[in-house]
């Protein structure tokens, strides 16, 4: 009778063991990965038209400036820069025109508001602008500044002037 309890407890023991074993925690460990690419692309939000107003031309005493920005984002520490080419009408940064028909009207692109250095392809008198990336959701902001110069002697008929320049953002 005594080996019959001893069985039994041993037996209850063991169902208590098994019992605590069956409430115990589990876990597993789960792998989290990303890979943030190098990139950099305009924001769907830059300006895409200059528009100079001339209304004033004929008592004008200065130039005609006009801006237009430009939205990029690049992943953090994507150093590059943005090139603007000569344009439709020219084809050169350092002499950029309008045309309305077979008539031009120069202008051109700065990479500030003094006016000084031409925003172009690092070509002649023209320098790039370099960017440097912050993230992936931070949206950062170019100025173009453009001009139209009183005083270049310009014999413009009258019309509507257009140009289209192509702006990149190098890899």
């Amino acid at each position: 009778m005594k080996l019959m309890k001893w069985k039994l407890l041993l037996v209850a023991v063991a169902g208590f063991a098994f019992a605590d074993d069956a409430n115990a925690q589990a876990t597993q460990n789960i792998s989290v990965s990303a890979t943030v690419p190098n990139f950099c692309i305009f924001d769907g939000t830059s300006e895409t038209a200059m528009a100079f107003d001339l209304s004033n031309v004929a008592t004008a005493v200065s130039d005609f400036d006009a801006t237009t920005t430009l939205r990029w984002r690049c992943s953090n520490g994507f150093n590059t820069s943005i090139e603007i080419d000569g344009g439709t009408t020219t084809g050169n940064v350092d002499n950029r025109a309008m045309s309305s028909g077979t008539d031009t009207l120069n202008y051109n692109l700065f990479t500030d508001n003094t006016y000084s250095q031409i925003w172009g392809d690092d070509t002649g008198a023209s320098a790039r602008v370099a960017i440097a990336g912050t993230g992936m959701g931070n949206v950062t902001d170019s100025v173009v500044y453009g001009r139209v110069l009183l005083a270049d002697g310009q014999a413009a008929e009258p019309g509507a002037y257009t140009d289209t320049v192509v702006v990149t953002i190098l890899p």
